[in-house]
């Protein structure tokens, strides 16, 4: 019983909670880009909240599975077509055994995940289904989908129970057509203290721009230079997820899912974890402001998230998940 990918889209990969432990030894942890999508669309298949899900970018895959399962697609506006049948993101989809399952970009959000219920039968590589490409490890076979594709299904009896009637609330996600500033928050930096008072104020108080340069690796922005006190480059030093890094040119980098374990620019900056889901939703072309904030406000919000995800979880038979025609 196996998924077959049809047409796979662009950067179409296996991705699960990350590869962790191993940045010592140069493996970037990879996992998922969007934390809160990948979770959200496992628990609506009734899967682990860390179980390996099919990570795409603006245009997602078409596939066929052989077995009735369900699936959940979460992060983008993205919309489910079942064989001319259409279904919104954030709720899981019962797929009849043989359909056609495409995956059309929507107008808002870059990366989606696509969760199938009971799993795919991928191979953990250093304790992670995540796929690492630069490496060639992980996933399938250690590289992106390709049509012809075939991956069996770990558990596919987990398909014959529908839980059609899942669904999550939208999350508020800016499209790129509204004016609206995306506020970004972040924790200074390991070497702030390389930029001059007016390169800091600079990187405060400015709008940067998403660059089409932007991919599960890093994020390049355009805007205003942030002005150094003595160039931009140091020894190389260990980079975490979000961390934003000022290139040669006086513009920030930020570092996402797939970095380097070390770089040679100075680090100004880093989102704080919960901010990383929204950013990374961002496309081409549209806009951040960053916010300054201490590390101790940054756990308050990590601590208070991970509140609400528990919470949330606990509601799976709740309010949340009862039939939209049911909510009120």
């Amino acid at each position: 019983m196996a998924m077959h990918v049809i047409f796979p889209g662009p950067r179409t990969t296996i991705q699960d909670k990350g590869r962790v432990g191993y940045q010592n030894s140069g493996f970037a942890p990879s996992g998922f880009i969007d934390r809160v999508a990948s979770r959200m669309a496992n628990v609506l298949v009734n899967n682990q909240d860390s179980e390996a899900v099919i990570e795409f970018c603006l245009a997602g895959p078409i596939l066929r599975f052989d077995e009735e399962v369900n699936i959940a697609v979460c992060g983008g506006d993205f919309t489910i077509d079942v064989e001319g049948k259409k279904y919104p993101a954030n709720k899981a989809v019962h797929v009849p055994a043989g359909k056609m399952v495409t995956i059309v970009t929507g107008s808002v959000g870059t990366f989606g995940s696509i969760a199938v219920g009971g799993g795919l039968d991928i191979p953990e590589v250093m304790g992670s289904r995540s796929t690492n490409v630069r490496c060639g490890i992980g996933g399938f076979h250690g590289r992106a989908l390709e049509a012809g594709d075939v991956i069996e299904l770990r558990h596919p009896g987990f398909g014959r129970q529908n839980l059609s009637w899942r669904w999550v609330p939208d999350r508020h996600l800016v499209s790129p057509e509204d004016a609206e500033l995306t506020k970004i928050r972040v924790i200074p930096g390991p070497q702030e203290d390389m930029f001059t008072e007016e390169g800091i104020k600079t990187f405060y108080e400015s709008k940067y721009t998403i660059s089409n340069q932007s991919d599960r690796m890093g994020f390049r922005l355009k805007g205003p230079v942030v002005e150094a006190i003595n160039g931009y480059d140091i020894l190389s030093d260990g980079i975490v997820n979000g961390s934003i890094q000022i290139s040669g040119t006086g513009e920030p980098i930020v570092m996402m899912a797939d970095r380097q374990t070390t770089g040679g620019y100075a680090k100004i900056a880093s989102i704080i974890n919960v901010d990383i889901p929204l950013f990374a939703q961002l496309r081409p072309g549209q806009k951040v402001r960053f916010t300054r904030r201490t590390v101790q406000e940054a756990q308050a919000l990590m601590r208070e998230a991970d509140k609400a995800w528990r919470e949330h979880c606990s509601q799976l038979k709740g309010p949340l998940f009862l039939p939209r025609d049911e909510e009120e």
